[in-house]
């Protein structure tokens, strides 16, 4: 047991190390957030009014009047742009694939595929801006004020190299037949990018519906039932399974943002994937219950330790109670979360049958209730015992030992009695003129014998006499006869030594009453005869209770 806490805990303080460095790994990425958290339009809306993102103290400071317009200068735009492709290049650098402690993989592509496309979406925003003001802004019109700053400077005397006024006279014409050229290339690959877009558009629609009908599958094949034969076997098949699908996902982001095509967000996709992980995280910890558990089945019945298997069952309630509540609706979970919650409930029922008061009856009365017969011995183990079902007998337990122990109260008081009575003995002393035995009062015995009787009498009123209720039943008819017998002998025994010493011991009273004591001579051979022959049985039981001995008494009284 020692050995397998050792393990466990090991691997929790692994699994611990992991969930913290993917952590750490999610983390590092926390400073992207804002690329698809803020809102591209509402940003870009105020670049060009004021060339910069207004602050809550800029527009505080200028109250109603409102922050003056300050449209971006062309190095603004540079500024912009560059940071965007520098971001693009650092994201293109993460690795795909990272490993941590050698067995934990996480697959970033994904993610880096989707935000690689949201960066080329930020910088694209500012690029097509600046190609449709030199398209449909900066027309000829941009040659006019540079040939009005040539005549400025001749009027100054600066007189620009020759090459200078030549490109002047050639620019305005080349730069219509560039953009000749750039309409005619613009709608010679019209057609094709229309075409790709399509079939990239119609490829987006087949792939969101084949994720729909994986969804589909997932939720009948994956392991959701707790009865589920081989799990981790069908966990790799849809891990392989959903690592393809992702692959297409990821071929479809990174085409799509070529070719600035919309996609869907797969969802369905997505929620395979995380309930994949999930499923995994919960048959591990059905794995580890099951495998705690399984070793416990073979403890044997004297080293179960109950309050350790109880802190155990508690902690792994605690673990299976912190899994995600997502959980929670699935087999899986209800049958590890009952299969702990009544191996508590058996622990509760074992602990109360590790009571000392527990006797073999009581074990027949339990397979009794239970309909499950086993032999009860030093070779039972926890497991014979969780063939009770005792989860579902709670009650019935309880009530057993509840009858159990104030019967081993009635049982050490019945005990106690036999051995008191088993050592008692009367105790006689000689009669000064015939040396017949005559009975010793004895108080501690008299005083013994109705503490005895009183506490017979107690548990024969209990509820739970029954068992003992022929044994308290016989003992109270010997204490009675006991005290009748030795009260009756010590009034007849006192009456005899007077008569005797008037009788026997005096010829006078013989001859003045010749009939009384022609009787009182049989009444003195009978009390001798039972003198002698009770001094034959010291023991006090066997002594009172000889059959007959109290109508010989009542007879030598009555005479």
């Amino acid at each position: 047991m020692a050995d397998l806490a050792d393990m466990r805990h090991e691997l929790m303080g692994r699994v611990q190390a992991v969930v913290t460095a993917c952590c750490d790994y999610r983390s590092a990425f926390d400073h992207y957030s804002y690329l698809y958290g803020e809102d591209r339009r509402e940003f870009f809306r105020q670049f060009l009014l004021y060339g910069h993102i207004l602050t809550a103290a800029e527009i505080e400071a200028h109250g109603e009047n409102g922050v003056p317009e300050s449209p971006p200068t062309l190095q603004q735009f540079r500024e912009q742009i560059d940071s965007y492709e520098k971001i693009y290049e650092e994201v293109n650098r993460i690795e795909p694939i990272s490993i941590f402690q050698s067995w934990m993989k996480v697959d970033a592509r994904p993610f880096k595929a989707s935000l690689l496309n949201v960066i080329k979406w930020w910088s694209l925003v500012f690029k097509q801006h600046l190609m449709d003001h030199v398209m449909h802004s900066v027309t000829d019109a941009m040659f006019e004020p540079l040939k009005q700053t040539v005549e400025l400077l001749k009027t100054y005397e600066q007189e620009l190299p020759e090459e200078v006024y030549k490109q002047l006279e050639e620019l305005p014409e080349k730069w219509n037949n560039i953009k000749k050229l750039a309409i005619a290339v613009k709608q010679h690959v019209a057609p094709l990018q229309a075409n790709k877009m399509t079939v990239l558009r119609k490829s987006c629609a087949a792939f969101d519906v084949e994720q729909h009908r994986f969804r589909e599958r997932f939720r009948k094949e994956a392991p959701f039932r707790f009865d589920t034969k081989k799990p981790y076997q069908l966990l790799d098949t849809k891990h392989i399974e959903i690592k393809q699908m992702e692959s297409a996902m990821t071929s479809i982001y990174e085409s799509a943002g070529l070719f600035e095509v919309m996609v869907p967000d797969y969802k369905q996709l997505k929620q395979c994937r995380k309930e994949l992980c999930l499923l995994k995280e919960l048959w591990d910890m059905i794995s580890l219950v099951g495998a705690c558990l399984d070793d416990w089945q073979t403890t044997k019945w004297v080293d179960i330790n109950v309050e350790n298997m109880d802190l155990e069952c508690k902690k792994f309630a605690r673990e299976i109670r912190n899994l995600d509540k997502e959980v929670r609706a699935w087999d899986a979970f209800s049958g590890l979360d009952s299969k702990v919650k009544n191996m508590l409930t058996a622990l509760k029922a074992v602990a109360e049958l590790q009571n000392p008061a527990i006797r073999e009856r009581h074990w027949n009365q339990l397979m009794q209730v239970t309909g499950v017969r086993f032999v009860m011995d030093s070779d039972t183990t926890l497991a014979d015992l969780l063939k009770l079902n005792l989860h579902n007998f709670e009650d019935e337990v309880r009530g057993i030992v509840d009858k159990a122990v104030p019967e081993m109260s009635m049982e050490k008081v019945l005990k106690e009695l036999k051995m008191t009575w088993s050592t008692m003995e009367f105790q006689y002393e000689p009669h000064p003129r015939t040396n017949i035995p005559l009975l010793k009062s004895d108080e501690e015995l008299i005083e013994i014998l109705e503490d005895n009787q009183v506490q017979l009498q107690n548990l024969i009123t209990s509820k739970y006499i029954a068992f003992f209720l022929e044994e308290v039943s016989i003992w109270q008819r010997k204490l009675s006869t006991m005290d009748s017998v030795i009260s009756l002998w010590f009034e007849v025994q006192h009456t005899w030594s007077r008569l005797e010493s008037i009788f026997i011991g005096s010829e006078d009273i013989r001859a003045q009453l010749p009939e009384d004591s022609k009787r009182f001579e049989g009444i003195d051979v009978d009390f001798k005869e039972l003198a002698y022959e009770a001094q034959k049985t010291p023991n006090v039981v066997e002594a009172t209770n000889k059959p007959g001995l109290s109508q010989q008494l009542e007879d030598i009284q009555s005479r």
